[in-house]
């Protein structure tokens, strides 16, 4: 992020915006979900918020239907402290296709007659970023502001009016996606034999004979041992009386 280089709130600002350290993000027990814990692909956000401001989904054909969910849940439950969730939708479960997509959510506070009322709303909806061939679109992009990095408050109190834009053309998008596959593809790789093999494992001894086999053992060891124990502690007595009417 160039941002950090440079001088002023923004830049400070920027500096304490990292990638999540861990790939998971849990929720408080009393969280309108049924779930508390996920994992989602990449996340960014504040080292002094609780939640990441920024989260990245790619998902594929048999996971898009549960989008609109996973961004109310991610939203909601952290009371819009997750300020954007990202969606890349590649279509591979028809190989004919190399097509993505770009989809964002962002929290929004309705008035209702009741209260005011969270809800996550779909701002970008399948824009495609990535043509059939695996060709970059010529579209949007990705664009964010710095202040979605982390919940409202603290970037208010942290940059007060010095927020700025972020933007990742679609070209750029494709070539993180490509990243992103060529590492799947190159960590499948694991050892092949050339010809078919048998594999045999041992056996198991059954539970019960390991534990009485092993009680009896560790009752003579600690036999062994307390009487080891006697003998030392009578000769250190031994000893150190001897030593002091010495």
């Amino acid at each position: 992020m160039q941002i950090r280089n440079g001088l002023g709130k923004k830049a400070k600002f920027a500096q304490k915006v990292h990638p999540g350290q861990s790939t998971e993000i849990r929720f408080d027990a009393n969280a309108l979900s049924s779930k508390s814990k996920y994992e989602p692909d990449a996340s960014f956000g504040h080292e002094d918020a609780q939640y990441p401001g920024v989260i990245v989904e790619v998902a594929y054909s048999q996971k898009k239907t549960c989008l609109d969910q996973l961004a109310d849940n991610y939203i909601l439950d952290s009371d819009a402290s997750v300020q954007a969730v990202v969606c890349l939708h590649v279509e591979y479960d028809n190989k004919k296709t190399s097509k993505a997509t770009l989809s964002i959510w962002r929290p929004q506070l309705l008035n209702t007659p009741d209260r005011p009322e969270l809800r996550a709303v779909e701002v970008v909806a399948d824009e495609a970023f990535r043509d059939d061939e695996g060709n970059p679109v010529d579209q949007p992009g990705l664009r964010l502001r710095l202040s979605d990095f982390t919940y409202e408050e603290l970037a208010q109190k942290e940059m007060g009016d010095e927020d700025t834009d972020i933007y990742i053309s679609g070209s750029q998008l494709c070539q993180y996606l490509y990243a992103a596959e060529s590492r799947v593809v190159r960590a499948l790789g694991k050892h092949s034999f050339t010809t078919e093999v048998k594999k045999r494992k041992r056996s198991e001894t059954p539970p019960e004979e390991i534990r009485a086999g092993d009680e009896a053992r560790y009752t003579e060891q600690e036999e062994r041992a307390a009487k080891r124990a006697d003998c030392d502690v009578d000769y250190q007595e031994k000893s150190s009386v001897k030593s002091f009417s010495d």
